[in-house]
């Protein structure tokens, strides 16, 4: 079998997992003396998820880079997009362009929203660290012609307008890669230097890294309660999911800054995840 990452295992089980029904997550399957059915499958992996998390995070405090203040807030970040893939999981893009109730925005609408707020967040972060860290003592002001031009190789506006749900994911998922690449070095000591954005006054850099997950968490409730509307509520089989995803969270989390820790084990964990989702697709057959 091809190697293959965890987080792509993981999302692949998903992928063939997400329209099971609980009739299907009854039926049989069974690993050494668990003989609790299909369902038992979630669990199982999200057990192996946890202990190799349990693990890495020993192994990374001993390491001589263990995380940085900084990188667990990106993690918290990180668990916050897991979270709201999981809660889109199985979504149409003809759903999420359904308006579930008057004045209410469509799911779309929701994470087009997510989206545009998370590159306010990362230009004004970006952008006023270079600006303090090149010396200049005077308020940064970001312009529309600064916001054009470093945005130019990344524009959104047309998506926003008229993409599909799938668009909008994708170039989420690129634009959430970037941002925990550019700030996973930024150092504890510069957790207080101030940052300004819309606000009357600049905020520091600690309190506008964590705005990352706490505006993404409050628009996931918003998409839950649009999936209600909507008539969309999570079944057992998308529950599972979600804490399988916050599982996998777990690991990446712990390797934010040192993609090297526990590779061989993430490896062997992805191909036993992708055997068992093919081995229980085959059960429900």
């Amino acid at each position: 079998m091809q190697t293959i990452s965890l987080s792509l295992a993981v999302e692949n089980f998903a992928s063939l997992t997400h329209p099971f029904s609980e009739a299907d997550l009854a039926r049989p399957w069974a690993w050494k003396g668990y003989d609790e059915g299909v369902r038992f499958a979630f669990f199982r992996t999200c057990e192996q998820l946890c202990e190799l998390a349990s693990h890495l995070e020993v192994e990374r405090a001993a390491s001589p880079h263990p995380l940085t203040v900084v990188q667990r807030i990106l993690g918290q970040y990180h668990s916050a997009y897991r979270d709201l893939q999981a809660v889109l999981l199985g979504v149409t893009d003809e759903q999420a362009a359904q308006v579930p109730a008057e004045g209410e925005w469509p799911l779309r609408q929701v994470l087009a929203h997510i989206v545009q707020a998370d590159r306010g967040f990362f230009t004004a972060n970006f952008l006023g660290l270079d600006h303090i860290r090149k010396g200049n003592a005077e308020p940064f002001e970001i312009t529309e012609e600064i916001w054009n031009s470093f945005w130019a190789d990344a524009p959104f506006n047309d998506l926003f307008e008229r993409g599909s749900l799938s668009q909008i994911l994708a170039y989420y998922a690129t634009l959430h890669a970037r941002i925990l690449r550019e700030f996973t070095a930024l150092t504890d000591e510069e957790l207080g230097l101030p940052i300004r954005y819309w606000e009357s006054e600049p905020f520091p850099l600690e309190f506008r890294l964590h705005r990352f997950s706490s505006h993404l968490r409050q628009h996931t409730i918003q998409a839950e309660k649009t999936l209600a509307m909507l008539s969309l509520p999570p079944n057992e089989t998308h529950r599972l999911l979600r804490i399988l995803y916050q599982a996998l969270a777990a690991v990446e989390n712990v390797t934010i800054g040192d993609e090297s820790i526990g590779l061989d084990r993430q490896a062997q964990l992805a191909v036993e995840i992708e055997q068992r989702g093919a081995e229980i697709t085959q059960a429900i057959r």
